[in-house]
């Protein structure tokens, strides 16, 4: 039997050691990472709890000869107006008392019904912002010229029905969408209801005084209910819902604020 040559088994040896080595079979599942997990959802904001009801002053006034204040900045105020910086307060004495200037601190609390009512000869009140919602106590403060309750959460202007010599009043930013108290205020010079929840002018059709009214981002349309007032100087309307001007256009001398 003849041999092969040498060379050619070399040749043979090197075609073996060329060839691809086997591919590794599989033998398991291949690991796949983990999938995120769902995210939970965040819970919903809880409510709010709703405010406690205001608390009233209950039970009959005292009738001591001198007055105990519950709200310091009033006694301040009262104070600067007596200039009696101490010293005990006579129920007399706040009859005395012309202006009350009361819009350093909120008003949070009611207005006192035992001690605004002895304020017999105040014609100035002028109130801070805040959570009051009754002017009760200020009905038979029949001296008031001057109001101010803006920016607080008064709705019911009855208690101002018998101040006839009212002769300003800012309600603006007050919840206030009926004004028919004010038809008995025939005094009044300047009006302002910016931004209330007032829509009808029709109460204000006698106030022959009125000089100055705004109405501004309110949801007053028609403004015919002012058409006889001959002494409205300056009315503002910017915001509001007026179209229509030609109502009051008559009257001499009007300036339309439309800003």
């Amino acid at each position: 039997m003849s041999r092969l040559p040498f060379f050619v088994l070399v040749a043979f040896a090197l075609a073996a050691c060329d060839d691809d080595p086997p591919k590794p079979t599989a033998t398991s599942a291949e690991v796949k990472p983990p999938a995120p997990a769902a995210s939970t959802p965040a819970p919903p904001p809880a409510a709010s709890a709703p405010e406690p009801p205001r608390k009233r002053r209950e039970g009959p006034c005292p009738k001591d000869a001198n007055v105990t204040f519950s709200d310091p900045t009033l006694e301040g105020a009262v104070r600067v107006q007596l200039q009696k910086p101490t010293g005990p307060i006579s129920r007399a004495e706040l009859g005395k008392v012309k202006t009350l200037k009361l819009s350093q601190a909120p008003a949070d609390d009611d207005l006192d019904p035992c001690i605004f009512p002895l304020f017999t000869g105040v014609k100035g009140v002028y109130l801070a912002p805040g959570k009051l919602d009754d002017l009760t106590p200020l009905k038979t403060l029949t001296q008031i010229e001057s109001l101010r309750v803006s920016v607080t959460r008064v709705t019911d202007l009855t208690p101002l029905a018998g101040l006839i010599k009212l002769d300003r009043l800012d309600i603006g930013r007050t919840p206030v969408s009926d004004l028919r108290p004010l038809a008995a205020c025939v005094n009044l010079t300047e009006l302002q209801i910016d931004e209330t929840e007032v829509s009808d002018l029709s109460p204000l059709a006698k106030l022959k005084k009125l000089e100055m009214l705004s109405i501004k981002r309110t949801k007053v349309s028609d403004l015919s209910p002012l058409k006889e007032l001959t002494k409205l100087k300056n009315l503002y309307i910017g915001g509001s819902l007026v179209k229509d001007v030609s109502a009051v256009q008559g009257i001499p001398g009007i300036k339309l604020h439309e800003g």
